[in-house]
């Protein structure tokens, strides 16, 4: 391959090699996948597949992206400072005054410059370390680590040449950079171009599940109990390539079982990801199963993001029984078709998931599908559902998790009502 068909870099939109994926941006980076790549356009910080497809914002007034070892999270700048936010837009923290982030390649510290010296925080924020003079820092995956320093290209002390934004390839032996609008690799010139990013090196392609929110329906309010809930439909699609297959063990003497991710390989084989769930057995009619933990959630939040109420939901018993996603799926067939160990308390183990094109799917107020309103005062709201909130469960993306309404609810003499005013099947933030 050669190193312009291995590279992205910005020239009146985003290239991939010699084709442009995208008509506008700039600043591109790869996730470790390469099937993922974040970059800035109007000054706002986006996130889309490889090809420029399933493109979507991801945090305002972002730039200079730069992804996590372990693809989770982002790196990027804003007003003069280092923050870092979820994959999925969440979690985002003001780390320190800097710019150009870099991680290191373990994950644990990320490196910036401020005031002509590179300077280094553990990645949640703090533990400060001056590592060495220079800007516009970039750490190779072997931890070899690039800097500018009056114009030049500073690897180990030594000049490798002219120019600015130096970026590794991924075996830690090739640098590319930028002199005059022009891109260098190893000091030969190879396209004209800005910020090169090398993309990863291919690997056997994950056949993932992309478990797509879709937004809160059939609200309905009940009074149980003393108390006012709001019930609703929650739906979430996998619109990947691949099954939600999740095995959980139970080890003797526990009551919960510890969940493993099954996904499979383009090439046949299986690979696992261990410890990424929990399941409790539910004994509550209807249900007498064991229940995937935190599937999804569900929350009640003022228009402008303060939480007011959240579910108590205490689980989900995936499979391909309850809805069809929206959309063609040629050859469509279930899989997943258990009850989730129905009446066997002592299982030690248990299966489910979802299959491309099917629907996890729960009617309003069965088994914890509601949230307690009771208390909360005339006004606007905003309901939030967020599958994979904990991001524990590996997907082709992240930013698809959430959806939301925005809501009217009036109290009169005791007794709600609820007003959707807007549906957002794209956004937490209705």
């Amino acid at each position: 391959m050669t190193a312009l068909a291995a590279l992205a870099f910005a020239l009146a939109g985003i290239h991939v090699g010699a084709q442009r994926v995208m008509p506008v941006g700039y600043a591109p980076a790869w996730d470790p996948t390469g099937a993922r790549i974040a970059f800035v356009t109007k000054g706002d910080l986006w996130v889309a597949d490889a090809d420029g497809t399933h493109r979507d914002l991801l945090v305002k007034r972002g730039d200079q992206p730069a992804w996590s070892p372990n693809g989770k999270r982002i790196a990027f700048t804003r007003d003069g400072f280092v923050y870092t936010v979820r994959a999925d837009g969440l979690d985002e923290r003001k780390l320190a005054a800097g710019a150009h982030p870099s991680w290191s390649p373990d994950g644990e510290r990320i490196a910036f410059d401020r005031d002509e010296q590179i300077v280094s925080v553990s990645w949640y924020g703090g533990d400060p370390r001056v590592v060495t003079d220079g800007e516009d820092p970039a750490y190779a995956p072997n931890g070899r680590l690039a800097v500018v320093r009056d114009g030049e290209i500073v690897v180990g002390g030594n000049v490798v040449g002219e120019g600015i934004s130096p970026t590794w390839a991924p075996d830690g032996i090739r640098l590319a950079y930028v002199n005059n609008n022009v891109i260098y690799v190893d000091g030969r010139a190879v396209h004209r171009g800005q910020q090169p990013a090398w993309k990863p090196p291919p690997r056997v392609q994950e056949l993932l599940p992309d478990f797509d929110q879709r937004a809160p329906t059939d609200l309905t309010t009940a009074h149980v109990r003393g108390r006012w809930l709001l019930g609703f439909t929650s739906l979430v699609d996998n619109v990947g390539i691949g099954p939600a297959e999740l095995v959980g063990i139970r080890a003797p003497g526990q009551k919960r079982m510890i969940g493993t991710q099954r996904v499979h390989l383009a090439n046949g084989e299986i690979r696992t990801y261990s410890d990424v769930a929990q399941f409790r057995y539910t004994n509550s009619p209807p249900h007498h199963h064991w229940h995937l933990m935190r599937f999804d959630s569900f929350e009640l939040r003022t228009p402008d993001g303060h939480a007011l109420v959240r579910d108590r939901k205490s689980g989900f018993c995936l499979a391909d029984h309850w809805g069809a996603a929206p959309g063609l799926w040629p050859g469509r067939r279930p899989h997943f078709l258990g009850d989730c160990e129905q009446y066997h308390p002592e299982a030690t183990r248990v299966t489910m998931g979802t299959t491309p094109g099917y629907t996890d799917r729960y009617p309003a107020f069965f088994h914890g599908q509601n949230v307690d309103i009771t208390g909360i005062s005339t006004g606007t709201y905003v309901l939030e559902h967020r599958v994979n909130a904990s991001m524990l469960l590996h997907e082709l993306r992240y930013d698809n998790d959430a959806a939301s309404v925005r809501i009217r609810l009036t109290w009169r003499d005791g007794y709600p009502t609820v007003r959707t005013l807007r549906s957002c099947p794209d956004t937490a933030t209705c």
